[in-house]
């Protein structure tokens, strides 16, 4: 009886094993979709942590707005929350010889890589590449069920609050040094009726991120100083 119950204990004590090393081999952390990967030529991870600036100003800048997609994150048109006066203030930052959008001229929607956006902006006789997106979340509430329901959700029962917020960095369009990242958010609330959430959130965020946009353009001269600083 002892040894047969040694033997249990042997035997269970392998299936534990056994079960967390399968458990481990399971587990798997998803890479971030804000910053993907860089294939090199043969199709491995190409680190980037030795690139060095290149600039000299004056400088041409490519400007792409992107969003994240299924394989890593596609140019979109600049169409919601952009505003000459957006374009117009970084134009005359100082050192800038002129802007390009990306999201006009390039071949390219879908990327996989910053490096892609790289290429792209060189294409076009850019030095730097001006990379911005906005991240958005919300929630929303009802306060008053019973009368949204009454009322076949005509009563402004329900309240909503939207965050947006806008990132930006810059890069070596030659090397892919990064030469800063700056980002501001925004938060927008609101109290509608039910049949129009949908809509009066939409209409938030578009609001939030112009905010967040506002924001980071009344910030970037400062930005820009330091930009400038480590060009050559």
């Amino acid at each position: 009886m002892p040894l047969a119950f040694a033997a249990m204990n042997r035997f269970c004590a392998s299936l534990i094993v056994s079960a967390f090393l399968n458990g481990a081999c399971q587990y798997d952390t998803p890479a971030s979709y804000s910053l993907p990967v860089t294939p090199g030529s043969s199709g491995a991870t190409e680190s980037v942590s030795n690139a060095r600036p290149t600039v000299r100003f004056p400088a041409r800048v490519a400007v792409a707005r992107i969003e994240s997609s299924y394989s890593g994150f596609r140019m979109i048109p600049e169409t919601d929350v952009e505003q000459s006066d957006h374009a117009a203030a970084a134009s005359a930052l100082p050192g800038v010889a002129g802007l390009v959008s990306l999201n006009r001229v390039a071949l390219l929607s879908e990327v996989k890589s910053y490096r892609d956006l790289d290429i792209e902006a060189r294409k076009v006789g850019a030095d730097l590449v001006a990379i911005y997106r906005f991240e958005t979340s919300e929630s929303s509430s009802d306060a008053f069920l019973p009368l949204s329901i009454a009322t076949l959700g005509l009563a402004p029962t329900n309240g909503y609050t939207v965050n947006a917020t806008a990132t930006l960095m810059v890069r070596d369009a030659r090397t892919g040094y990064l030469y800063g990242v700056m980002e501001e958010s925004a938060t927008n609330k609101g109290l509608t009726a039910g049949m129009d959430l949908h809509n009066a959130k939409e209409r938030s965020k578009r609001n939030a991120k112009k905010k967040a946009l506002d924001k980071l353009t009344e910030k970037l001269p400062g930005f820009w100083n330091g930009v400038l600083v480590k060009g050559r």
